[in-house]
């Protein structure tokens, strides 16, 4: 049995990793001055960055995209035996989840599973690639599913955005969660939401402590699978991949440029990784 793994584009993977691990990405879409942009298609990063620097208006986001989903099923129809869709958490205030639940039930004639990531981001990127690699093993759909599900409670997931600010203006993160907003936060995603762990008065401080929750969390003892999350701050980004190489045997490790429905968030010069061990 063939089976098509699907994620959508907050995952982050595109190009050669989605070619790679043979992983199919359906877009969010980012609403912008009464504009909708499917993410990394109509609008990329290199165009987002710099037009959210000057716009008066704030992009939002919008996970519905139980059409595109249902007519990526159709397409996949006859070529596949079965369809595994992996979606953000249903916690978060994207409607991806229950999209993917309403595309299943109006899909006939395959099958169709959804999973719950439980995250975002990068972290929900690797879960994809577990999948994929499971697929392409030949595994048929629960064993993909199995595949996927088997890595959730192993993720770790460490975040130091740029600035603060962008999950307050999102909602993302609550004011009664963070101190001073001068301050540089380490976020991770508990429960499907991004949390504040830990603040430090400066980014260096909290960058070497992305260092020291890799070196805290991660094993040397078995493969470690691994994605470095970056906005607008790709040679930084390259560094930490080299340092995370150097310590590491790491079955997988990319890089991940924030995509416009994640960088609305996260904010520019943000630096943040996922990993877990086999």
């Amino acid at each position: 049995m063939s089976v098509a793994v699907i994620v959508s584009s907050d995952s982050g993977i595109v190009g050669e990793i989605a070619e790679k691990y043979n992983v199919r990405v359906v877009p969010l879409h980012v609403m912008w001055d009464g504009k909708q942009y499917a993410d990394g298609v109509d609008i990329t990063p290199a165009e987002f960055y710099p037009r959210l620097k000057t716009s008066e208006a704030w992009p939002t986001t919008d996970g519905a995209v139980q059409g595109e989903l249902y007519e990526m099923c159709e397409e996949l129809k006859g070529k596949v035996d079965g369809i595994v869709a992996i979606m953000l958490s249903p916690n978060t205030p994207s409607g991806g989840y229950q999209s993917a639940l309403t595309a299943k039930d109006m899909v006939e004639g395959i099958p169709v599973e959804v999973v719950d990531s439980q995250y975002t981001t990068i972290a929900l990127g690797l879960i994809a690639t577990a999948a994929g690699q499971a697929a392409a093993a030949g595994g048929n759909l629960k064993e993909v599913v199995k595949a996927a599900e088997s890595v959730i409670p192993k993720m770790n997931v460490f975040l130091n955005p740029g600035s603060i600010s962008y999950f307050l203006h999102t909602g993302r993160v609550a004011e009664s969660e963070v101190g001073s907003k001068e301050d540089s936060y380490i976020i991770s995603i508990i429960g499907g939401k991004f949390t504040p762990i830990e603040n430090y008065t400066t980014r260096k401080e909290a960058r070497h402590r992305l260092h020291e929750l890799v070196e805290e969390k991660a094993k040397k003892d078995t493969a470690l699978h691994v994605g470095v999350l970056q906005a607008a701050i790709r040679a930084e980004a390259e560094e930490f991949k080299k340092w995370i190489e150097s310590q590491y045997n790491c079955a997988e490790l990319w890089i991940q440029e924030a995509p416009p429905v994640a960088a609305i968030h996260v904010s520019p010069e943000s630096l943040g990784v996922a990993f877990y061990n086999e």
